[in-house]
This record gives structure tokens, sequence and C-alpha cells, in this order.
């Protein structure tokens, strides 16, 4: 809809954005009455030339004391500015009612980074990508489709499924597709070559951000039911960051490689990055110089494939520090959310044993065994129940065992 015409700026005679304080202004000056009504009586505004200045968009600068003046006289009310608290108060109204139309702010494409065809031969690709680097983007491509992309179209079609207003039901439903990223993560090679008890300490000191990232990644909209879900669980202003969340990672999805890759390297990470004041999260892993070079292999392939998808170095800095800036958007606002979830220990102790596992055991709960996160996984998959829903028995056999064969998802796609 285009904007509706406004005239001239009253003070100024710039083009006026509306009507600000009873009277069309210019952005600029509405600003100005805003910083400097409320100041006359405790600031002195004093004129150089006795209050006779020129006002116009050249020289609304140069005096104050005229301009302040010529806003009061052509009926800019000082009554209509609102505090800080009313301010936030009508911003949060504006925000509901948004939401309760489904108003979704739309995504902004970055677009001057190439559109990319999976692994397609281009003068810059072959210049920085390998052809084991082709194998390894192309392994991630496949091994998702195979895992999450397949179980989203066969049994997951929307997320959520329904409007929660409780924490718990809300990931429960999580908790079913859980057990398909971990499958997706087994056919990494670098994560499947790492011993158990680290997988399972990955697997839970980020599994904020892997619930973020990769439920995105399989349900790229956002639908009304999750705005809904979020604004009963979190609020309204916590239900904005959600949806800006969405909105940065959203520029990024056109592309069929990046989001996943940044989920490797972040997953391939020894420190904790969750909000949880925890000892057994905080344990340094048994064997972190495994696991930060099996990441390095995901780093160096993430700037080599970006340099491959950009025409220069310079757009590929400019690039990775976008990229960078939105993850630490995710990352900050799962960890508000994870300290939320923390203190509702009502909450916890209702939810699925996979999910319950990724908090700490509170003191109301009876500590008969110290389970870990793969026994989890066994009381709830080799359930037939689950078993019919989520996984074959063949990937329940994977999961309960150590010894997997020596298979690589990358060979079968060589050869």
């Amino acid at each position: 809809m285009p904007r509706k015409p406004h005239g001239q700026c009253l003070i100024c005679d710039d083009d006026a954005i509306g009507i600000n304080f009873g009277v069309p202004t210019c952005m600029p000056c509405k600003a100005f009455f805003r910083r400097n009504a409320n100041l006359v009586g405790t600031r002195d505004f004093i004129c150089q030339h006795d209050g006779e200045c020129l006002i116009t968009y050249k020289y609304r600068r140069s005096c104050n004391c005229c301009r302040l003046a010529k806003c009061f006289r052509v009926g800019m009310k000082k009554s209509f500015i609102l505090t800080d608290e009313e301010r936030e108060s009508r911003n949060k109204v504006v925000a509901e009612n948004r939401l309760k139309r489904g108003k979704i702010p739309k995504p902004q494409t970055i677009v001057w980074m190439q559109l990319p065809k999976l692994l397609s031969v281009s003068p810059n690709s072959t210049q920085y990508l390998s052809p084991l680097d082709e194998a390894l983007l192309s392994n991630i491509f496949h091994a998702y489709e195979k895992t999450c992309i397949a179980a989203r179209n066969a049994q997951f079609p929307s997320f959520p499924a329904a409007k929660y207003d409780s924490l718990h039901d809300f990931f429960n439903e999580i908790s079913l597709a859980f057990p398909v990223f971990i499958e997706y993560f087994k056919l990494i090679p670098e994560f499947e070559n790492i011993m158990m008890d680290d997988r399972i300490r990955l697997l839970k000191n980020h599994f904020c951000i892997i619930v973020s990232i990769n439920e995105f990644l399989m349900h790229p909209e956002t639908s009304s039911n999750l705005v809904a879900t979020w604004t009963n669980l979190f609020g309204i202003d916590v239900t904005e960051r959600l949806l800006k969340r969405n909105q940065l990672l959203d520029a990024f999805l056109y592309d069929f490689i990046l989001l996943k890759l940044v989920l490797i390297v972040l997953v391939l990470s020894s420190s904790n990055s969750r909000n949880i004041d925890d000892v057994d999260l905080d344990l340094i892993c048994d064997n972190s110089l495994l696991i930060l070079s099996a990441q390095n292999i995901y780093v160096e392939l993430l700037w080599k494939y970006i340099l491959s998808r950009t025409d220069n170095e310079k757009d590929a800095v400019k690039f990775f520090n976008k990229l960078m800036m939105c993850i630490l958007y995710v990352q900050n606002i799962d960890m508000y959310i994870d300290g939320h979830i923390c203190g509702l220990t009502h909450e916890i102790n209702q939810l699925e044993p996979l999910v319950k596992n990724m908090w700490p055991k509170t003191d109301q709960e009876d500590e008969i065994t110290d389970t870990i996160l793969t026994e989890d996984i066994a009381d709830i998959i080799i359930t037939e129940d689950i078993v019919d829903n989520i996984l074959t028995e063949d990937i329940i056999d994977n999961i309960l065992t150590e010894d997997l064969p020596d298979i690589s998802f990358m060979e079968d796609l060589i050869f």
C-alpha cells in the first residue's frame, strides 16, 4: 500500500512523514521536538539574532531556540509526548495486535551473495573447493535430506501440530523429532569418530541451538500455531525476539548448505553454550582435542564455501560477519529461554525422558540412577509406538550400538 502523502513539514518545509504531536512534520523535527520540548524551563534556549532566525530545511539546525519556538507556534503539543513507560506500553499493544493478525516480518534476503546450485561448477568453486570439500558438502546435503527432511515429509509436516499453553507439551512434541537429528549427525563421519560420552555431552551442551536451527530448517515457515505457542509460553516481548531470530535465519535459507554447515560447527564445540550452571555440562570433554580437530575441518570448509559463493574476499568477510551476528543473536535468545525454563521445575518434571535429561536433575527428584542420554534414547525409542512413528528397527540398532559398521556415507556418495 503506498504511503499517504502528508505534505510539507510545518517547521522546516521538508517532506512530512506523518502527523507528529499534532502537526505534519519530518522525522528530524519530530525527534527534535521530543528531545527538547520538555526541557523548557530547565534549560536556556538563547537565540543570537533576537529570535528572527529563518528555519528551513537547510538552516533548521542553526538555531535551536527559534526552531523550538516555531514548533510551538505551529501547534505542536508537548502533552502528546509519551513517557518511556507509555511508549513501551503502546509498542506492546501494537506488537500484540500484529501477532493476532498473523503479521510476521518479511525476510530480507542478502541479495549480493550468489544463489548457489548445489556443488555447481563455477570459477570460485574450483578455486576454493577441493574434490574432498565438495564430497563433504554433498554428504551434508544428502544426509540431511535422508534423515530430517524425509522424516518431516513423512511424519512431521507441520510444527507445532497444535497451539500449546504448557511448556512440557510443546517440548514433548520436539522430543519426537530429536532422535531424527541424532541420526543425521551420525552420518557426519567426524562426529561418529568421537567417543560416546563426548557425543552425548555435545548434544546436551548444544541442545537449544540444535532445536532452534534444526526446527527452522525443517519448518522454515513460522506457523500461526508456533506464534500462538510462543506468546502463550514466553509473552509478547520474547515472541518478537523469536520472530526476529527466524527473520535473520531466513536471510540465509535460500542456500542449500550454509545453515547445515554452521550447525555442525556449533555442535562440534566442546564449550557449554547454555545458560545452565551444572557440573555435568561444564565438564571438559574426554577428548577435546579430537573434537577441536573435527570442528576445524568444518570451520575451514565453511570459510572456503563462503569464498566460493561470493565475488571476492571483501564480500566474503562482510557475509561472514553478518552470519556471525545472526548466530550470536540466536544464541542470545536461546540462552534467555534456557534460563527461563531452568526455573520451571514443575514443567521440567513433566517432560519426556529424552528432553528432560537435557536439564539438570532437581532436588525434588528421586536420585535412582544417573541415567545418561543414550539410555534415555533407548527407553523412548525401543517402545513400539515410537518405532512405528519415528525410526525403523535398523536405526534403533544403530543408536543403541556404539560399535557401528565402518561404512562412511561420504564414501557411498563418491562411489
